[in-house]
């Protein structure tokens, strides 16, 4: 028996998340599993370069997915990269993960020469763990039929543009000085090389190192190859050198975006991970759970920039709300004539959260969420919600650390408080044995 208790002990349940509909199911499959096993539960999102172009219909739904797979006891953990499965591979392996589940798409490959599915290729990265795999076919299909129906092409701007006209001239020009210094075609065909990689760093997207992969092929033709101003070419070997130029300028372009992309990405780890060591280091300090509040209603500030409002509670009941200002100013008492209380108790009552941007009470001017810790809620948040646009996903598992840990936080003050009234309590009940004992020897 205790072999089984120690084995289910170990159980490490992960379940990836996307903006897909049929998500919400598989968290709650997760969810079930992981409490069936009394495992540790853990929710994964892999970010990829192309989240910045995700539709806001899809960041509602990713955020409403992550807020759901908190609620079931879930530690959100945001990963970076473009190989899915190889990133959920590698984390499960960093992890100890037991259990993934992943829902399927239904969709096959259609020729030898496309790529397997993410399924597979995780069956394959992650052969020790096991795979739950929820099926979603006809889910999906519609979803990624409507998906592809909204996608639109990241058209680059007009600034941007002109720089790649800019740095192609530039490139145009001075192959044409290595042209009268009769030096090779070869150090010509650099210079375009270092402006593709120039455009591609100093421009978002890849349209704009595409653009100037082709172009630089078409200039080098025209104005630097004989017969000049023409695109013919006498030499019979023109041709496979237009063609590896190209290859090799699309490569270098890529990779350029690609680079920029990791380091943007690196750098927003690097944001994250200072923020909450910060507020973890204060949270230590802390000696009342009036310092707690404080604390966490900075950081938050600090992190989105807005007024934060904080009702903390005392005793059995929320007390009058703090309202913590962007400008600087001290902390003052919210209005008094407030009219989202009914927003705020349910918020507490419930542990969830409501307000802007969520199905319940959408009418309120704010996102109302709970500071709580499994079934015990220490408090509310308020956040204005402008334009009733969400948080992204970096800036919303952000939020909800910073919650987790001021909740943490303030249940360790409980405890704390609970020990040492326990303590004094246990010692009056000494002193009143002892005065009683010599009351009775007197006698």
């Amino acid at each position: 028996m205790q072999n089984i208790v120690n084995k289910t002990e170990r159980e490490h349940i992960l379940v990836c998340l996307s903006p897909s509909p049929s998500n919400e199911r598989i968290v709650r499959m997760a969810g079930n599993m992981a409490q069936a096993f009394c495992g540790s539960f853990t929710a994964l999102y892999v970010q990829t370069p192309g989240y910045a172009s995700m539709n806001a219909e899809d960041t509602v739904r990713l955020q409403a997915h992550m807020y759901l797979a908190k609620q079931l006891g879930a530690e959100i953990v945001t990963t970076h990269g473009e190989d899915v499965p190889t990133q959920i591979a590698e984390y499960a392996r960093l992890s100890d993960v037991t259990k993934i589940v992943i829902g399927r798409s239904g969709i096959q490959r259609r020729h030898f020469w496309s790529e397997p599915a993410l399924t597979e290729r995780l069956i394959t990265l992650a052969p020790e763990v096991d795979i739950h795999i929820i099926p979603d076919a006809e889910v999906y299909k519609s979803y990624r039929g409507k998906r592809l129906s909204t996608i639109r092409p990241i058209l680059p701007t007009a600034r941007e543009l002109l720089l790649t006209l800019g740095i192609l001239a530039a490139a145009t020009i001075i192959g044409w000085l290595f042209l009268k210094l009769d030096l090779a075609s070869a150090n010509i065909i650099m210079v375009y090389l270092l402006g593709v990689l120039l455009t591609s760093s100093f421009t978002n997207g890849y349209t704009c190192g595409i653009l100037c992969a082709f172009l630089s092929v078409v200039l080098f033709n025209f104005f630097l190859t004989e017969p000049r101003l023409s695109l013919g070419a006498y030499g019979s070997k023109y041709p496979i050198t237009f063609a590896v130029m190209f290859a090799a300028a699309l490569l270098t372009g890529t990779l350029a975006t690609k680079l920029k992309a990791h380091a943007l990405l690196s750098a927003r780890d690097t944001y994250r991970t200072k923020l909450l060591f910060d507020m973890n280091r204060k949270l230590q300090k802390a000696e009342a759970p009036e310092e707690v509040y404080q604390m966490t209603a900075m950081q938050i500030q600090k992190l989105l920039q807005r007024d934060i409002l904080v009702y903390p509670v005392q005793g059995d009941a929320l007390s009058t709300g703090i309202l913590y200002p962007t400008d600087g100013s001290c902390p003052h008492p919210a209005p008094a004539d407030d009219q989202e209380q009914d927003v705020i108790h349910w918020v507490w009552q419930n542990r969830k959260r409501a307000g802007a941007t969520t199905e319940t009470f959408p009418k309120a001017k704010r996102l109302y969420l709970a500071i709580r810790t499994g079934q015990q809620a220490y408090g509310v948040v308020g956040i204005p919600m402008e334009k009733k646009t969400q948080p992204d996903a970096f800036t919303s598992s952000i939020l909800f650390s910073i919650l987790g840990e001021c909740a943490l936080t303030l249940e360790s003050l409980r405890n704390a408080r609970e020990k040492e009234e326990t303590a004094v309590l246990a010692k009056n009940e000494q002193l009143r044995a002892n005065l009683l004992r010599s009351i009775s020897h007197d006698l």
